[in-house]
């Protein structure tokens, strides 16, 4: 179903709404230039700008790589020869709690922070984000793989720095309690692990997994951004259709909770887990020498087979604009040494980060990564994750939630029609 902002539903989830409730209240700060370029070759992050001096900068990281990256960040400072003084604070935080905060107040976020692309038009509308100039642009496309380079884009400029290729989910399971051919079909999944006293830790409530059911049968959403302002203006979305159905009705042998956790009810005892990369050293302390990952399993109704689809994401790293510009500079100088190529690969090498760096992504141990190696294999069935609202995944999670107590084809269409109505609120007025 197709919308645009003058055809108004007045239905909303209160989950919904609640996550819309941002106040923009930033303002871009009167002859912010973060890079002056040469206007080829590569980029050192500010040629023209004398920008040497003491600097207080605040980094948002998640918690797994605090220690590296302020570790990162003082050999930055060193390698400088003195040039530059950086006092770092490095906070432990989500990409999602990151961009959050960042909407609720730019000017008391951090510098620099790392975020899932989903939200970079809305962290450019709120103006904690500016466009790259053309050299600076041409430096990470030639740097970085195309689609890391699309997702930090909106239209044709570039407004943030590829850091990971593997926001993505696949399964991960423990050779021990099911085998190679149990993992390829969800229901044969699920009766062996219940056989075993086992369960699937699957947040299914949760939007951007309850997706691959429906990404799965056909169902899409694909949303309309002005790029000027990085507003919503109108959606295409079919999940209200038969497609939609079928994924709704396959969808309810996870309502199971006698072999399902849900994320707040996550539980050592599971012989198989669906999740990204992120989770892969604690699931390795999980699953030992059994652990094994693979594509996400098949799923069957109504005599046909639909393999489970996903999102294909990346997560990116983020400069806030500044009021001076010796201290963007800097900022921007940073953040282009925390995502090169040895970076990247420091990364993966500590907690298993896929690289966007093309060089980095050559490295035999990155190739050879069983998690990454099953992200490789879904990637045949995920989907690029495009700019939507992040209250959109509320809606579909909210979706998902409700299928679990509605049984009836009748019932789930309703489900379905009311996630629709919903869906106008989250454009911008």
């Amino acid at each position: 179903m197709r919308n645009n902002k003058l055809k108004y539903v007045a239905f909303l989830p209160v989950l919904l709404l609640t996550a819309c409730n941002f106040k923009y209240n930033y303002t871009l700060p009167d002859g912010v230039s973060f890079y002056t370029g040469s206007g080829g070759g590569d980029w050192d992050g500010g040629e023209g700008i004398d920008d040497a001096g003491t600097y207080d900068v605040k980094v948002w990281v998640d918690t797994k790589i605090t220690s590296l990256t302020e570790a990162q960040i003082n050999n930055f400072a060193a390698s400088s020869g003195g040039k530059y003084n950086i006092n770092v604070t490095v906070q432990p935080m989500s990409e999602g709690e990151a961009a959050t905060k960042m909407l609720q107040d730019v000017s008391s976020g951090a510098d620099i922070f790392i975020f899932a692309q989903d939200q970079l038009s809305r962290l450019k509308t709120a103006n904690a984000l500016a466009a790259f100039d053309s050299s600076l642009t041409q430096h990470l496309k030639a740097n970085n793989s195309v689609d890391s380079v699309k997702a930090a884009s909106i239209g044709d400029k570039m407004y943030a720095f590829p850091t990971t290729s593997d926001n993505g989910y696949f399964l991960y399971y423990d050779a021990s309690v099911v085998s190679d051919n149990d993992v390829k079909d969800m229901t044969t999944l699920l009766s062996t692990l219940k056989a075993k006293k086992k369960k699937l830790n699957f947040d299914r409530k949760n939007g951007f997994y309850a997706a691959s059911y429906f990404l799965a049968t056909g169902c899409e959403s694909h949303w309309t951004i002005d790029e000027k302002s990085g507003s919503f203006l109108a959606y295409d979305d079919n999940y209200n259709s038969d497609n939609g159905v079928i994924a709704g009705m396959a969808y309810r042998e996870l309502a199971d909770n006698s072999v399902v956790a849900t994320k707040s009810t996550w539980t050592n005892s599971a012989g198989a887990i669906i999740t990204g990369v992120w989770e892969y050293e604690y699931i390795k302390t999980q699953f030992g020498d059994n652990l094994r990952c693979a594509e996400l399993p098949s799923f069957t109704y109504g005599g046909q087979t639909y393999h489970m689809s996903s999102f294909d994401g990346y997560k990116l790293m983020g400069v806030k604009p500044q009021a001076d510009k010796k201290k963007a500079s800097v900022c921007r100088k940073i953040a282009e040494y925390l995502t090169n190529s040895e970076n990247q690969l420091n990364r993966f090498k500590q907690v298993s980060w896929g690289p966007t760096n093309i060089k980095a992504s050559e490295n035999q141990a990155v190739k050879e990564h069983p998690a990454l190696a099953a992200l490789a294999a879904q990637h045949e069935y995920a989907h690029q994750q495009e700019q939507c609202p992040g209250a959109w995944f509320n809606s579909l999670g909210s979706l998902a939630g409700s299928i679990a107590t509605n049984s009836t084809e009748a019932q789930i269409r309703e489900l379905l029609a009311n996630y629709t109505s919903g869906l106008s609120i989250l454009l911008d007025d």
